[in-house]
């Protein structure tokens, strides 16, 4: 039979459990049921999915992964796992949450009640060479960010022209406070562009391949 014709079981995030299946709706691959499978203390968030390979280029079907975890983040403070993760039946993601079963312990702690906010600073087209400002405006933005983040990581540099590229874990209650040092930052350094994101599932402070050994969940 051909695996690609399979219904399987994608998994989009993992939150602790709760004491009935939870239903977020027909949100997930082609308008399936979004709904919790309980397992110990934990939830996998799943819909039923066609067995197959998840292409990293499909921006569709990535787009469909990211509003579903933005969905489920709305409520409950999620474990992030990467995107593709699907399985042949009900079976197997229980035996994947039992192997990654130590792993999520260790996760929630450092997600939970938590979200991830990015911050870049790029460089204008028409610089004019001054490094020393540049290096002051990302020393400030970085000093200043992480007083308020729980915790933070700083991200590949894929510009010429990206001088910060960073990644803040920041407790729900300080969102706000985060958001207006951003906004102080963005003003006293108004010659520099900022780019602001999130909030978003912590993918970069947990292992986003918490369900699987290998690069992909097609098991």
């Amino acid at each position: 039979m051909n695996t690609d014709n399979q219904n399987g079981k994608y998994v989009y995030c993992i939150v602790k459990a709760q004491d009935e299946q939870e239903s977020f709706g027909n949100i997930g691959f082609q308008g399936k049921e979004v709904y919790t499978i309980k397992y110990k203390e934990f939830s996998p968030v799943v819909s039923d999915a066609i067995f197959k390979k998840y292409d990293i280029g499909d921006e569709e079907d990535i787009k469909t992964h990211t509003l579903v975890v933005n969905e489920v983040m709305k409520k409950y403070s999620v474990i992030p796992v990467a995107y593709g993760m699907v399985f042949k039946n009900k079976k197997l993601v229980e035996i994947s949450m039992r192997s990654g079963h130590k792993a999520m312990r260790k996760a929630i702690k450092i997600v939970d009640n938590k979200v991830e906010l990015g911050v870049k600073i790029i460089l204008p087209k028409d610089f004019d060479g001054d490094m020393q400002k540049a290096e002051q405006c990302k020393s400030e933005f970085s000093k200043s960010l992480k007083q308020i983040a729980f915790d933070s990581k700083d991200l590949n540099l894929f510009s010429k022209r990206l001088i910060m590229n960073g990644s803040f874990l920041v407790e729900k209650d300080k969102i706000e406070a985060f958001s207006d040092e951003v906004e102080r930052l963005t003003t006293k350094y108004d010659s520099f562009k900022v780019s602001y994101s999130g909030p978003w599932s912590p993918y970069n402070f947990v292992d986003i391949h918490i369900l699987s050994q290998q690069r992909g969940g097609f098991r």
